[in-house]
């Protein structure tokens, strides 16, 4: 069982390396000399361990890069990685391209990267999600869920809070607010 708590991530190329599971440690590695010159080496953020197919993964809260832009040669090419790791950066216009462009994708590496916003307090990011249900692939989605239930309770709890002290007013339901819908939707898909 995987811990939901937060620990300190290192440099960047080892925070890109180990938020992917070890067979694609060569492919992270490159993302991270790739993506190196873009982002601010000394910035401290938490990570969160997640599992992944039986392995731990540990997904950064967050990643700044240098610039408002996203490096748009990454979003444009097959770095996949390049991606995930965009979606957590500071800007959250940045993460909003970057979690759109990884969406739809059928792996379940991808996961922990669309799972995290989903308790985060950026409603249009968590909308995007929601909109996204149907392309999401259940059985990947549910085996996630199943190997990292305490994660998902820290991410309903924070949902709920952030529901609470922001959009409470827009969302009276707190069934209906995005955040909920979405971890209420993975929860039926996981037979939970």
């Amino acid at each position: 069982m995987t811990s939901p708590s937060p620990a300190s991530c290192g440099p960047f190329a080892d925070t890109a390396v180990a938020a992917f599971p070890s067979s694609l440690r060569a492919l992270a590695q490159d993302t991270a000399r790739n993506l190196a010159t873009s982002v601010d080496d000394g910035y401290r953020s938490q990570s969160y361990r997640m599992n992944v197919l039986g392995e731990n993964v540990h997904i950064p809260y967050r990643l700044h890069f240098l610039s408002d832009a996203i490096p748009r040669q990454y979003l444009n090419q097959r770095s996949l990685l390049a991606r995930c790791l965009m979606s957590r950066s500071t800007n959250g216009y940045c993460r909003q391209i970057a979690l759109r462009s990884i969406l739809a994708l059928k792996e379940a590496w991808v996961i922990p990267f669309i799972a995290l916003p989903i308790g985060e307090y950026v409603v249009e990011i968590v909308q995007d999600i929601q909109s996204s249900l149907p392309l999401l692939d259940r059985d990947i989605y549910a085996n996630f869920v199943r190997e990292n239930r305490p994660a998902m309770q820290l991410l309903r709890s924070r949902a709920a809070s952030y529901w609470d002290c922001y959009h409470r007013r827009a969302y009276p339901d707190k069934r209906a607010y995005p955040g909920m819908a979405v971890l209420n939707q993975l929860e039926q898909w996981a037979g939970g």
